[in-house]
């Protein structure tokens, strides 16, 4: 069996630094392609040993790289996870945006499976738009972005399956996020088996993003 090789994304602590009546705030983001999952592992316990609280994502790929190879869906991880006895939390999210003809075929796909929703609107006012805050009617004219985000966390992935199917076939752009669980752990080398055993759940081409903090505790 090939390695799985992982790309790293690390968001460090905003650094925020004054000199007399000038502030200036830092962001620091690394990343690293390519790492392997001994390597992903020593990352995450070096980070917990510098006194960070580390919140960990994992965003697996679309598909694999080779050709002929069996795509790398959601629910593949959900099913690696479960079968490891993970236990998940799964989230339908549309990263598509649009005009409201754009977006209603959505939220009446969102409606139909049952899900409740929230719909923003962002309106583009200004001396060139005839867009009147005080007239919702107006507010389709111009080229507002509506975002539709339906309410579908659940422990059961298989319950999103229709959802993402149909939105897909309709060419919006739909992701599930998959977030393990982590056991409960007495120590620091629990917490660390928790993590490994999570890792090596997803495939090859994960992105594993570490968002850091200060630990003040």
């Amino acid at each position: 069996m090939a390695k799985k090789m992982y790309n790293v994304k690390t968001v460090f602590p905003v650094d925020e630094t004054v000199k007399g009546n000038k502030q200036t705030t830092t962001k620091h983001t690394d990343i690293l392609t390519e790492v392997g999952s001994s390597d992903v592992i020593k990352l995450f316990k070096s980070y917990r040993e510098g006194d960070y609280k580390v919140s960990c994502y994992f965003q697996a790929p679309i598909k694999k790289e080779k050709k002929n190879e069996e795509l790398s869906t959601p629910f593949d991880v959900a099913k690696s996870l479960a079968k490891q006895g993970i236990d998940y939390r799964a989230t339908l999210k549309i990263k598509s945006k649009g005009s409201y003809q754009d977006m209603l075929k959505a939220m009446h796909l969102v409606e139909s499976e049952g899900f409740d929703m929230t719909v923003n609107v962002k309106l583009k006012i200004n001396d060139q738009t005839t867009t009147n805050i005080d007239d919702e009617h107006t507010w389709v004219d111009e080229d507002p972005q509506f975002k539709v985000t339906p309410k579908t966390g659940t422990n059961n992935i298989n319950e999103l399956k229709s959802l993402y199917a149909s939105l897909n076939e309709k060419g919006y752009e739909t992701i599930i996020d998959i977030k393990p669980k982590a056991p409960k752990a007495d120590d620091m080398d629990s917490e660390d088996d928790a993590f490994a055993t999570q890792l090596l759940a997803y495939p090859d081409g994960t992105m594993v993003t570490f968002k850091l903090s200060q630990d003040n505790d």
